[in-house]
């Protein structure tokens, strides 16, 4: 969890002197050097606007695994206009004690609570959904909950079936299978369920529900805009993703759903 209390130091104090580039650069020495140089532009970035903060030793810790509620709390400190609560907490039983509260309410709030629930206990109408919120989260979950802001900003793509799979094709490690009645239909399952129709249909293909559509839909926008990226052919979705990683990820959604 994020520490969030920041003492007066020299440190700061040049910040405040020299602007916020300076407290970014001199706060996170961890991150200095040719190890981190291709995430060292975005979590500068991100830190000259508040929305990711280091530990109490001055350190970004940038190898750590980043939970579900840290990433949660980055994505609506970086996009406050997406607010879905309604003035209201977290719809997750599991997140209303959370730290992270508001930041669930926020983002998740409303049409996102099914798909986006790890676990569903009770009856209709008082269901109880659980979102898991310190669950270390994996490079799928990050591009899911990434396409709520193209969502926002209606800058989703809606492509063909039959785009989805040549698009998914392009990587070793992305799967596409026709679905069983046991199948994990959860948004963070990294396969895409397709069945082909009978012949006589203008499409060849369809989704099997909109949970489905969603997550494809989401698949080929993220990969479209290149804010999730493969190397040697492997998308890795079931990669868990480090502080580092969700910095440059964030500063790729920003950049790319706020071009002029």
């Amino acid at each position: 969890m994020f520490n969030k209390k920041w003492l007066i130091t020299p440190v700061v104090a040049t910040a405040l002197l020299f602007g916020q580039t300076a407290y970014a650069l001199q706060t996170f020495p961890d991150v200095a050097g040719t190890k981190y140089e291709w995430a060292q532009e975005s979590i500068r970035s991100l830190a000259d606007r508040g929305v990711i903060k280091g530990y109490a030793d001055g350190s970004f810790k940038p190898d750590k695994t980043i939970t579900k509620a840290e990433f949660v709390h980055m994505l609506q400190k970086l996009f406050p206009e997406i607010n879905h609560s309604s003035g209201k907490p977290s719809e997750f039983t599991d997140a209303r004690k959370h730290w992270a509260n508001k930041d669930f309410a926020a983002i998740f709030n409303g049409d996102y609570i099914w798909l986006f629930a790890e676990d569903v206990g009770g009856t209709y109408p008082d269901y109880q959904f659980y979102v898991k919120p310190d669950k270390p989260l994996t490079r799928w979950d990050v591009m899911m909950m990434a396409s709520i802001v193209t969502d926002h900003k209606q800058q989703t793509l809606h492509p063909e079936v039959e785009e989805v799979i040549l698009a998914a094709q392009q990587f070793k490690d992305i799967k596409i299978r026709q679905a069983s009645y046991y199948d994990n239909f959860s948004a963070y399952y990294p396969v895409l369920y397709i069945d082909q129709y009978n012949e006589g249909y203008d499409n060849e293909y369809f989704y099997d529900g909109d949970s489905q559509e969603f997550k494809a839909d989401a698949f080929f926008t993220l990969t479209s805009m290149g804010v999730m990226t493969g190397n040697n052919g492997y998308l890795r979705p079931k990669a868990l993703v480090t502080r580092a990683e969700a910095a440059t990820i964030l500063q790729r959604l920003y950049e790319a759903t706020t071009k002029s």
